[in-house]
């Protein structure tokens, strides 16, 4: 099953030629000054289009599999094995709807910033502005809270190991691989998720194993933990209700993937060839580690285990606690090591999303110039000293509050992240709703997702709802909490106030309009040109040029 329908057959795929495109159109294009967006820039980037199809694949995987699928996973999973199956698919629904979207302006429009770029260009410049910087705030975020899991997960061999240490070498180490070139990135994810998705695999082979017998114990304990304590905690439907949106709630923080692709879309060799592929097999990576590790996970430990609650421990883990109950020696700190890693790469392609958003926001006039600065290899590093100097907000972690801090970051990940799939749903809508006002049908686009508009409409309601319910609990006597409330909703105050001062810079300064651009001003031509031409040149030297084993085997696989 895949996620798009896809033509790689560009030049005659359009019913009219790109001359003809929104011709005799007033288009609406904007950057800060209130003036057209510079295509070249955008479109013309050939000196950084370093990335191979496998590296999208495995930069998508890399990050997907973070300590979330191994660590935090035991935090919904306190609410029973089957509020946790049920939480993550109905989540896993709403990315593949966000997949389906950005698969037609992806593919229509690969440029650099992806999203960020769809949503000036086909709703509101002070959209893109505000959404931009909501999504470099939210992968900051996640850098910081991946390093402080790093720390938990050190606590496990040296608990009297200062945090400093483990953060310093992990920027070091991100300086490396993120400041030079980026088929160095490319090539550090390709390698590092393989061994990523050997190590879920493992998880669930493991899994698989020991609950047959295959263990020290000779313990054939198979669905025990869905009979006994059961697949549900709490003992009416209410209970069981709030338990599923738990888990729920978990998904829309730890699931993603989509949104890398997109960003990433402006570095990507032939991209109208190898972009459609990529959010094809979104969906087989949601079912393989998400809804996948939800079913196994619920598999190792009982809900009501007493290391489930341990948050500030690594042996929060399903598996290691199932590993450590079986007696099995050695295999607890090999995983540990190998979440390690695991965080590692995740938090690299967290930083690369950052860089390219703060990338994407210079190009358009809404960050300062110095961060539109490369290097000779097209990389721009200034917005990757820029990220790598915020990371250094994990040193909050040498705190005594360790998982404190880290559920400040998870909390304000969340809604940052819902934030980004309404405006990328919002985008979409927008976008078929702009072709069909100019005349221009379906087979206008290089590939199209499934289940459109629904596939839209479905993700941004069920992002709006849960945007809104994060916070519930906050409102019930006596657990009002200032800290946990402002990391929960920030986001959104910073996203309004940051959208309305950017709309009310442009009509005082420039004379914009209040209103969104209009469906029949929208710019389905600027780029287009450009972007036929380098799918042309890439194909032909897709064709010509002599492929190395490991992308043949990998054009197989993936």
């Amino acid at each position: 099953m895949s996620s798009s329908k896809s033509s790689t057959n560009i030049p005659d795929h359009y019913p009219d030629s790109p001359k003809d495109v929104n011709d005799g159109v007033q288009v609406q294009t904007f950057d800060m000054d209130h003036t057209p967006l510079p295509a070249t820039n955008l479109f013309s980037n050939h000196a950084q289009r370093g990335l191979k199809m496998r590296h999208l694949q495995l930069i998508a995987i890399s990050g997907a599999i973070g300590s979330s699928v191994f660590i935090s996973i035991g935090g919904p999973l306190t609410g029973g094995p089957l509020a946790l199956l049920l939480g993550v698919s109905i989540w896993s629904t709403v990315v593949w709807g966000i997949s389906n979207c950005l698969v037609e302006m992806c593919t229509l429009f690969p440029v650099e910033g992806g999203f960020v770029y769809y949503a000036t260009r086909f709703l509101d410049p002070s959209l893109g502005f505000s959404l931009g910087w909501n999504y470099f705030i939210c992968q900051v975020s996640l850098i910081c809270g991946e390093f402080t899991s790093m720390q938990l997960l050190i606590s496990y061999w040296a608990p009297d190991l200062t945090p400093a240490v483990i953060i310093s070498v992990g920027l070091a180490a991100l300086l490396f691989v993120q400041v030079f070139n980026v088929r160095i990135y490319g090539e550090t994810e390709f390698w590092l998720s393989i061994g990523k998705i050997f190590m879920i695999l493992g998880a669930f082979i493991f899994t698989f194993i020991t609950m047959v017998g295959g263990n020290p114990k000779h313990d054939k304990y198979g669905f025990r933990y869905w009979k006994d304590p059961g697949p549900f905690k709490g003992q009416n439907n209410t209970d069981r209700a709030y338990n599923i949106w738990k888990a729920l709630q978990w998904a829309a923080y730890g699931i993603v993937g989509p949104d890398y692709i997109s960003l990433v879309a402006g570095e990507v060799q032939n991209p109208r060839r190898v972009l459609p592929k990529a959010f094809n097999s979104t969906i087989y990576r949601i079912l393989g580690f998400y809804v996948g590790g939800a079913f196994f996970a619920g598999l190792n430990a009982p809900y009501n285990d007493t290391h489930l609650l341990g948050a500030s421990k690594a042996t929060r883990s399903p598996y290691i606690i199932n590993m450590n109950r079986l007696d099995i020696p050695y295999l607890p700190s090999i995983l540990t090591a190998g979440i390690l890693i695991s965080l590692f790469s995740s938090t690299s392609s967290m930083a690369f999303a950052a860089s390219r958003t703060l990338y994407t926001l210079g190009l358009e006039g809404h960050a300062p110039k110095i961060v539109t600065r490369v290097n000779k290899h097209g990389l721009p590093y200034v917005c990757v000293l820029v990220t790598l100097l915020l990371g250094c907000l994990s040193y909050l972690a040498l705190s005594d509050n360790t998982a404190t801090v880290l559920s400040w970051f998870i909390n304000l990940t969340a809604a940052t992240q819902m934030i980004t799939w309404i405006a990328i749903g919002a985008s979409h809508i927008r976008f078929r709703k702009g072709m069909t006002a100019q005349g221009l049908g379906p087979d206008y686009l290089p590939a199209k997702g499934y289940l459109q508009p629904y596939s839209a409409w479905w993700a941004m309601i069920w992002s709006i709802f849960a945007l809104i319910f994060s916070g519930y609990y906050f409102f019930t006597p006596g657990t009002f909490d200032i800290p946990d409330f402002l990391f929960t909703y920030m986001a959104v105050f910073i996203f309004i106030f940051l959208m309305i001062s950017w709309k009310v810079k442009g009509v005082l300064r420039n004379g914009q309009s209040w209103s969104w651009i209009k469906l029949d001003q929208m710019d389905f031509k600027t780029g287009l040109k450009e972007m036929e031409e380098m799918t042309v040149d890439a194909d032909e030297k897709w064709r010509t040029e002599p492929q190395s084993k490991l992308d043949k085997f990998a054009s197989r696989m993936f």
